[in-house]
């Protein structure tokens, strides 16, 4: 018992968000592997024995965002290293554009079930894919982040949308924190190489954004491109893609 509240003290100690309200200004992006005692935390949570990546494919990503509260924050998010920077530079673009987020947190710290209906933002979780439950999902490579998803939320296989209170928020609008086709944060993903789930007319995952990777041999590669504001099929659909 006591060793496991020890564990719990220090994984809040590197995992507790800082607010930045005082001087409302961004800190330095850092990126650093994962901290012994996050490996500890997230084994048997949001990692586990048979994922497709390790532990030490994953880096610690910090940022700062703009939150709801028109104020500056630091967040922190598991990724893989592969794309470590690049999600520095996307944040970093998602800050300068003043694009709201809720919150940056770790999917270990909420779950399945809460996250979204928190609407925290986060990044690596060692799942199976909600439209292809054989497969991993995207976030299990650490390849993928889901944004505000209360305010995006996902039509699932058995169409109700997810979570089940952010119903009314299924419309597209200019509702600060909404992801669109002519929203800052589309633009910005997709100008660094990251395909939207909100493209599936079938199941539409508002959310979800996964960095494409192509001809370099990755397990992610994905038959599609992203080129600017355009959605570009290459043999297969986005449905066809696991979340």
């Amino acid at each position: 018992m006591i060793r496991s509240r020890t564990l719990k003290f220090i994984a809040m100690a590197f995992w507790a968000p800082l607010c930045l309200s005082a001087q409302n200004k961004s800190l330095e992006p850092a990126i650093s592997s994962l901290p012994a005692e996050m490996k500890v935390a997230m084994t048997g949570k949001s990692w586990k024995q048979g994922c497709p990546v390790s532990l030490d494919d994953l880096a610690l990503v910090r940022v700062t965002y703009l939150g709801l509260d028109g104020l500056a924050h630091e967040g922190k998010l598991v990724v893989n290293k592969q794309i470590a920077e690049d999600v520095v530079s996307v944040f970093g673009d998602l800050y300068k554009a003043r694009f709201p987020i809720r919150k940056i947190g770790f999917w270990d710290d909420y779950g399945a079930g809460v996250y979204a209906e928190q609407n925290i933002t986060v990044g690596f979780y060692c799942e199976k894919a909600d439209d292809a439950p054989t497969e991993w999902s995207s976030h299990a490579y650490g390849m993928a982040i889901d944004i505000n998803p209360f305010l995006n939320p996902f039509l699932d296989l058995q169409h109700k949308w997810w979570p089940l209170a952010a119903a009314s928020n299924v419309p597209r609008d200019r509702t600060p924190g909404k992801v669109s086709t002519d929203s800052a944060v589309f633009a910005i993903f997709t100008r660094h190489g990251w395909a939207w789930g909100g493209f599936d007319a079938g199941v539409p995952d508002y959310m979800h954004f996964t960095k494409v990777t192509v001809g370099d041999g990755a397990r992610m590669d994905r038959p599609y491109i992203v080129t600017g504001l355009k959605y570009v099929p290459n043999g297969a659909t986005e449905r066809a893609q696991p979340k």
